[in-house]
């Protein structure tokens, strides 16, 4: 087995290993569960953040089994009050019992007993449970719309690439990108591998171009570089509007309004790096390019890469109008998370709680980073523990993060799927990738990787 084969086999196996840890700690049991009981419990505040799912009188009392209350205005409601983490042969695992204050657990409640219950979320057991199971239809109108909305994010990300490439003066056009981007998205989405998308556009362009391979491979390392800027500056521009008229506000508010802290100062010293970077005369770059070029084996590479970068650096439209369409797309690709939520969330289930849709747009640029992480194919695995994980730092249901990344990754297979049927459909020729990939592995790689720290 060859050390390519290996490490793909190793890594496959790594991220479906994750996917399936966190789907089965997140599994729940589908009926209501109790986290913990408060008997005779003092008004609420109505902004209070850990305000009970249910309050009411009780009508029914198991010991280490289940409670049953009944709410002021509705029918009562049975709640298990032992959760088990998973049954083998009749036999139930116990991990968590419903803690009971105000009284002895050996206690038992009596009948007409006002109590506070809060509910634990009951998981992707519950959802499997209604849906298919019961068979309870989804909300197809978020399905379609986050479709919709996911289509048009990556088709923006494609003409992000494309001014990009015309930006180093190299040919390219439209329709280019469209093809060359649905293949790669393909690729990333569908089957990644050692062989990833972006290599497949920056083979297309050293076609092309064969005497400016590393420009070419720039362009990719630029595009994700630029996007991942990009996503900071979004969180912290949005996230000071939310701020400033109050709608950072209840379950998870301090917690957002560090991520906006946290962002703004990225951008402010990222930002000031690259202001800097324009006050250097020409004369200095190119004596920093033929330092570069000294270095053994990679030097023409790195050499090429920079005059790339140096060459971004002067041309300031096209940079800009690369961040209006990426902070268009980081729009689109919010939407189309949240979408993705709402599909299989149940909004009568309190205890199904999911963050506000403006806390989802500084917390869904984080999970895309997370799921940007080169380790793992696709993101598979991790993008599911990072939203869950997200979610519950927010204050809300981590089964409902680790369900909407679920399902927004159906979403995307089933476009990348889609693009593949367009990449075929217009029947552009697969280049050569023959020395573009070991080309790439110099550069790709380890600027990727820095990106992302």
């Amino acid at each position: 087995m060859s050390k390519r084969l290996f490490w793909d086999a190793f890594k496959y196996a790594l991220a479906f290993g994750l996917l399936t840890y966190v789907v089965w700690s997140n599994w729940g049991q589908p009926n209501p569960v109790a986290s913990k009981i408060v008997v005779d419990p003092k008004p609420t505040k109505p902004n209070d953040t850990d305000a009970p799912t249910l309050t009411g009188t009780v009508t029914a009392f198991v010991p280490g089994e289940s409670i049953t209350v009944a709410p002021p205005d509705g029918k009562p409601i049975q709640l298990v009050l032992v959760r088990s983490k998973w049954r083998l042969l009749k036999l139930s695992f116990v991990y968590s019992q419903a803690r009971i204050e105000g009284m002895s657990d050996h206690e038992a409640i009596q009948p007409g007993t006002v109590v506070a219950v809060w509910e634990h979320p009951r998981g992707l057991a519950y959802v499997w449970q209604r849906h298919v199971l019961e068979r309870e239809p989804i909300h197809l109108g978020f399905l379609a719309l986050g479709f919709l909305l996911g289509l048009t994010a990556v088709v923006l990300t494609f003409v992000r690439w494309y001014v990009l490439v015309r930006a180093q003066d190299l040919p390219f056009t439209i329709p280019d990108a469209l093809r060359l981007g649905f293949i790669g998205f393909f690729f990333n989405a569908v089957m990644p591998g050692s062989v990833g998308g972006d290599i497949i556009k920056a083979a297309f362009l050293a076609r092309e171009k064969p005497d400016r391979k590393t420009v070419a491979v720039a362009t990719v390392i630029m595009d994700r570089v630029i996007a991942l800027w990009a996503l900071v500056c979004f969180v912290a521009l949005s996230g000071s509007i939310f701020w400033a008229f109050g709608l950072l506000q209840g379950t998870g508010a301090e917690q957002s309004r560090m991520i906006v802290r946290v962002a703004a100062v990225i951008v402010t010293v990222s930002l000031s790096g690259w202001l800097l970077l324009g006050l250097m005369p020409v004369r200095w770059a190119d004596r920093y390019a033929n330092h570069l070029s000294r270095f053994p084996k990679v030097g023409s590479t790195l050499a090429e890469f920079w005059r790339a970068v140096w060459m971004y650096r002067c041309r300031q439209k096209s940079i800009a109008i690369t961040l209006i369409i990426t902070w268009t797309g980081h729009v689109f690709f919010v939407l189309y998370f949240y979408c993705s939520v709402r599909v299989l969330w149940d909004a009568g289930d309190p205890a199904q709680r999911i963050p506000t849709l403006a806390q989802h747009f500084l917390l869904v640029p984080i999970g895309l980073i997370i799921r940007a992480v080169p380790l793992l194919p696709g993101g598979v695995g991790i993008g599911e523990l990072g939203y869950g994980l997200l979610y519950k730092w927010l204050g809300a249901s981590e089964s409902s993060g680790v369900l909407g990344s679920l399902v927004n990754r159906v979403c995307d297979w089933t476009i990348g799927i889609f693009g593949f049927i367009i990449y075929r459909h217009l029947r552009i020729k697969m280049p050569d990738i023959t020395g573009i990939e070991e080309q790439s592995s110099v550069v790709t790689e380890e600027a990727y990787l820095a990106s992302i720290k």
